[in-house]
Order: structure tokens, then C-alpha cells, then sequence
């Protein structure tokens, strides 16, 4: 299947990926997604896709790879082919192209692995209908393998005492990957072939959920109750486009962003006037959401690796923030130190797993 059948054409999905992440050209490491991107097909999307979706602006492919590209095969031969392609992509390892990811042994678990259950779930719920049942016992398989490991590293976190910043991080993680599935499932064609896996695989993270298990709730509750806030889009960093200048500048798990904060005000490939436009969106998201903490620990990471502090960037800001730029709730996060952050969100932490 090409791209342009699955409905973007190569070139300009090449295009999108060089726009947000053209330092993968850079590293060896990442080989094989190069030679899937370059090489079109359904491969192509799903390299796009693992190439991008924890950058700052991710090609707009979900809906292709999940629904679009499973709905066009008429038989299980076709869905099984596809389906090696799916485990080739889910192979490569997601710290190529995240920071947004937690060790598992010798690999990690990371959104990404979210990805891949979504195109599964999408490639399940078409074979499903069909009545491929080899490919259906198959994807079953792969689909309950993962859940079992994600579920397993949450308890041995949460029960064996890890500290909270280990605990929330895989908290969302389990349930951004456990929102990508239940939204490929509950938007498959309601026949009675696939009601069971629906109720199988659906809000597994809720209490409501016909199948919910109860690590999975408990992380749907801590992530609803501390992390949420802290791991929007943030839209607002598209607009300082020198962040894509290197892998290195990836936003990590909020809302620990000193050390990020840090690395933007010293990163060779940014200019004074690309920090001044860093601060400007980190500004801008706050003023947008006073609530969030990230984006004020980025700026007090930035105002420590900075010789004479953001008071350097104020002249460059936008008319509008530069009067109020470091007052208030940013001014209090200036003084307010790494241990003493990572206590607060200890605290937090520690009287919501109480309430547990």
C-alpha cells in the first residue's frame, strides 16, 4: 500500500518529518526508520509516526494507521503482512526519539508503546469482522502481552515503594497508552464480532470500565490528579521553531523541566534570540494555564544556567509580557529550588496514594 493511497504523499510526509526532527539524519542509530520513511508504503507512516509523536509538532498520521489503512484490507493474508510490518516498527526502540520514557530492564516503556496498541487494536478490529481468527489470536496475544508488562512494572513501581517521580511517570504513561487503545476500540463498527473485545480492551484505566484492573485505575487516578496538567501538547513551543534544531531538545515527562530548562539556555544550536523565544512560549503557556508547574520549572532552569538570569531575555520578549514577565507566580518559581520541587510533588503524591 503507498502513502499516497493511505492518503499523504511521500514526498510531503518526508517533508514533515525533516521539518520537526531532521536531526535523525544525524544519528546511525536510527537507520532502519530512515529506510522505512524513505521507502513509502504503510511503513513509511508508521516511521513517520514513531519519528515524530514526541516531538514538538507530530505528523498528523494517527487516524491512517489506526482506522484508515486496516479498513482498505479484504482478507486476513493482507492484515498479517501488514501486521509484520507493525512488529518491525515496534521493534526500534523509542529513546531514539523520546524522552518521554521510563527503563524497563534493558529496554523502556514509553508512549509509544501506546502507538503500537492502537495500530494493533485497529488491525484487530478489522480482522475481527473479517474472521481472520489465526491474525485475531495473534494480535490478542501481542495486545495482552503488553498490557501485562506495562501492569507489572506499574505494581513493582507502586507497591515497592519507587519514588514518586517513578510512580507518576509511569502513571502517565499507562494511561496515555491505555486512552490510545480504548479510543481505537470504541470507534469500531458496532457488529457483534468484536462487542467482546470492545468490553475487553475499553477504559481499562477507568471505573467504570467492564474489564477495568486496578493498577490501571490507580494510575488513571494519579495521573487525572497530578499529571494531566503537566503533559499537554504544548502548543505554544511550536512557536519557537529552533527547538527542533536537536534531538537533546525534546521535551521530557512533566512537570520535571529544570534539567530541560537548563540545556535551552546552554544548547550550542540556540541563539540568545531563540532562548527569548523559548521564554516567550513558556510565558505564554502559563499565562494560558497558571496551574501547570513544567513550564515554570523550565524557566527557573533557564534562569539558573543563565549568567545574569531571565532578567537577560526581558528586552526581547513581546511588548505585552515583558512588564509582568517575572512577577508573581514566576517570580516564586525563580527562588524555588529542584529538592524542594521534587518534595511538593512528593507530598502530592504520597496523600493521593493514601486516598487509594
Amino acid at each position: 500500500m503507498s502513502a499516497v493511497k493511505a492518503g499523504i504523499a511521500p514526498e510531503l510526509l518526508l517533508s514533515q518529518v525533516k521539518n520537526t526532527a531532521s536531526w535523525l539524519w544525524a544519528d546511525a542509530r536510527v537507520a532502519p526508520v530512515i529506510e522505512a520513511l524513505e521507502g513509502g508504503g504503510f511503513a513509511s507512516l508508521l516511521a513517520a509516526h514513531f519519528a515524530t509523536v514526541a516531538t514538538f509538532v507530530p505528523t498528523d498520521v494517527d487516524a491512517r494507521i489506526r482506522h484508515h489503512v486496516w479498513a482498505a484490507m479484504e482478507s486476513g493474508e493482507e492484515i498479517a503482512a501488514a501486521c509484520d510490518v507493525v512488529d518491525r516498527a515496534a521493534s526500534w526502540d523509542a529513546r531514539w526519539v523520546s524522552e518521554r520514557a521510563e527503563p524497563d530492564g534493558d529496554g523502556c516503556v514509553s508512549g509509544h508503546d501506546g502507538e503500537w496498541l492502537g495500530v494493533r487494536a485497529g488491525a484487530l478490529g478489522r480482522a475481527a469482522s473479517l474472521g481472520a481468527n489465526d491474525v485475531v489470536e495473534r494480535l490478542i496475544a501481542q495486545l495482552d502481552g503488553e498490557l501485562a508488562r506495562e501492569e507489572a512494572l506499574f505494581v513493582s513501581a507502586f507497591e515497592g515503594g519507587a519514588p514518586a517521580r517513578r510512580v507518576l511517570a509511569l502513571a502517565t504513561i499507562l494511561a496515555h497508552n491505555l486512552g490510545d487503545l480504548s479510543r481505537v476500540v470504541e470507534a469500531w463498527p458496532g457488529r457483534d464480532e468484536v462487542a467482546s473485545l470492545r468490553a475487553r480492551y475499553a477504559r481499562l484505566g477507568h471505573p467504570d470500565g467492564l474489564a477495568r484492573r486496578r493498577p490501571f485505575v490507580a494510575a488513571g487516578i494519579l495521573n487525572k490528579a497530578i499529571m494531566s496538567l503537566e503533559n499537554h501538547r504544548f502548543l505554544a513551543l511550536r512557536k519557537a521553531r529552533a527547538l527542533r534544531a536537536s534531538r537533546a531538545l525534546l521535551l521530557p515527562i512533566g512537570p520535571w523541566f529544570d534539567a530541560w530548562g537548563e540545556i535551552v539556555a546552554t544548547h550550542d544550536a540556540l541563539s540568545e534570540r531563540d532562548r527569548a523565544d523559548v521564554v516567550t512560549a513558556l510565558l505564554e503557556l502559563h499565562a494560558s494555564s497558571p496551574d501547570q508547574q513544567g513550564c515554570l520549572r523550565a524557566l527557573a532552569g533557564m534562569h539558573r544556567a543563565t549568567r545574569g538570569g531571565l532578567e537577560l531575555y526581558v528586552a526581547s520578549l513581546p511588548a505585552r509580557l515583558r512588564k509582568d514577565a517575572l512577577r508573581g507566580r514566576v517570580r516564586d518559581a525563580l527562588d524555588v529550588t529542584v529538592s524542594h520541587f521534587e518534595a511538593r510533588i512528593d507530598r502530592r503524591y504520597r496523600a493521593e496514594r493514601d486516598r487509594l
